[in-house]
């Protein structure tokens, strides 16, 4: 009954407090409406697969580009040692070439890729100003010189250097990532080609037979341009078969209500000095009560305010926010281990706090290990956009933890696919929780140490 009463006491203190009601109850749910309308361009819209809409700018001439190449044709030593008939080839080979065909009808303009993308051309000022109005997704640079330099490689022994640039919309990262991939796609397909085109090339001139190589280049390039007519890069926009996948609104629900339960750790930290401050611990230790009674107070006070944050936040979210959650009993009992780990967290702090006889600690915890926590785990963009180092440590981090599980959940997965996490939560609080209790129990010793030396 001890315990209850101190637990009751302890949850009237900090319901009551109008400050902490406003960090870890109103806060979170401003921060979710917020995030989830700002960066909804991030996700992908659940159970829709709409294209991803591409602007392309021209830098270079064609007309200008052609009468360049025709005219490196005509001259220098590539015409050196060659017959009429083989000059009329490659004259032919270059009249069949078209760069602009290969890249606009045969790559972007497959079935494929218009499943994928959608693309209009731009000069460069109107091309940056819809990417700056979010209206396209990323912007597509060819560069000056674009159709020479594909001349150049595809039907000379050279190889000029062709950069394509992407530049995404921040707002929609994950979509430019994935046109990357498809300019990538095609760039390596394309240097492929032309590597083995030049191996061959340089092998005849080594074996002096240049003239025979030349010849052939019309069946080459023929061969070429069957061979990226052939590109297919298939980036589709669908969950795994039975899941669902995750609007910004899930995912930031999730995620903002991970990060704000570690402030429970934080308020409920100051309880115990709170106490000890206050003449409260004194009068309760006079009166019988045990410690381990006390730190059970303080575990279960954090642990069901958890609780309630989660209460609120997933009904919140639910209802005005519509956030699927998946198996609300796999949900209850990710909250459940969830609150475990903050409280036995929340513990620790309140010993360290006690013990050193000043807040100092819970202060440090809210301003700098959940800010880092937070960022590590995902809650404040998602773990796959930060550098891979900073992924490999969101394991570390409480909320990341919990978050991951609840987006398992709400992609559709059972208890096998998350069970690995609620195990760390709950090995995370017994051992915050066995080291809060160590901790406490040192203190009594050194007190009795002290007294009896004196």
């Amino acid at each position: 009954m001890k315990i209850l009463r101190m637990i009751g006491k302890d949850l009237k203190i900090l319901l009551s407090d109008k400050k902490a009601l406003a960090i870890m109850i109103l806060m979170p749910v401003i921060l979710t409406t917020i995030l989830s309308l700002a960066l909804k361009g991030v996700f992908a819209r659940g159970g829709e697969s709409g294209t991803i809409p591409l602007v392309v700018v021209k830098m270079y001439d064609r007309d200008q580009d052609e009468a360049d190449f025709l005219k490196t044709l005509q001259s220098g030593f590539l015409m050196q040692g060659l017959d009429g008939e083989t000059r009329a080839k490659l004259a032919r080979s270059n009249e069949k070439l078209d760069g602009e065909r290969i890249f606009f009808e045969e790559f972007l303009g497959s079935p494929e890729m218009k499943k994928m993308i959608t693309y209009h051309l731009a000069d460069a000022s109107r091309a940056r100003q819809e990417l700056k109005e979010g209206k396209v997704a990323a912007l597509l640079i060819l560069p000056e010189h674009f159709i020479y330099d594909m001349k150049m490689n595809m039907l000379t022994p050279f190889r000029n250097q062709v950069e394509l640039r992407v530049v995404s919309n921040p707002e929609q990262q994950i979509r430019g990532q994935i046109v990357h991939r498809i300019v990538a796609a095609f760039a390596d397909t394309l240097s492929s080609v032309i590597i083995g085109k030049n191996v061959l090339i340089e092998t005849a001139l080594e074996r002096d037979l240049g003239g025979e190589a030349m010849e052939r280049m019309e069946t080459l390039v023929e061969s070429m341009s069957d061979d990226l007519k052939k590109i297919r890069v298939d980036v589709e926009n669908m969950p795994v078969e039975g899941k669902r996948q995750v609007s910004s609104f899930d995912y930031y629900g999730a995620a903002i209500m991970a990060m704000f339960i570690l402030f429970a750790a934080g308020h409920g930290g100051r309880l115990l000095l709170e106490e000890k401050q206050n003449t409260t611990y004194q009068r309760m230790v006079i009166a019988g009560t045990s410690k381990l009674a006390m730190l059970t107070g303080k575990f279960f006070t954090v642990f069901l305010f958890v609780l309630i944050q989660t209460a609120v936040m997933i009904t919140f979210s639910g209802l005005t926010l519509k956030v699927h959650w998946g198996n609300m009993l796999l949900v209850t009992l990710i909250s459940l281990c969830a609150a475990f780990a903050v409280a036995g967290a929340g513990l620790l702090i309140a010993v360290a706090a006690f013990r050193a006889e000043n807040d100092r600690v819970a202060n440090i915890f809210e301003t700098a290990v959940i800010q880092t926590m937070a960022l590590l785990g995902g809650s404040f963009i998602p773990v796959e956009l930060l550098p891979s180092f900073m992924q490999k440590l969101s394991i570390f981090s409480l909320n990341g933890i919990a978050l991951k599980s609840y987006l398992k959940v709400m992609m559709g997965y059972g208890f096998d696919e998350i069970r690995t996490y609620l195990f760390l939560l709950v090995c995370v609080g017994t051992a915050l929780t066995l080291g809060a209790i160590w901790l406490f129990y040192m203190r009594g010793r050194d007190e009795r140490c002290a007294i009896s030396s004196n």
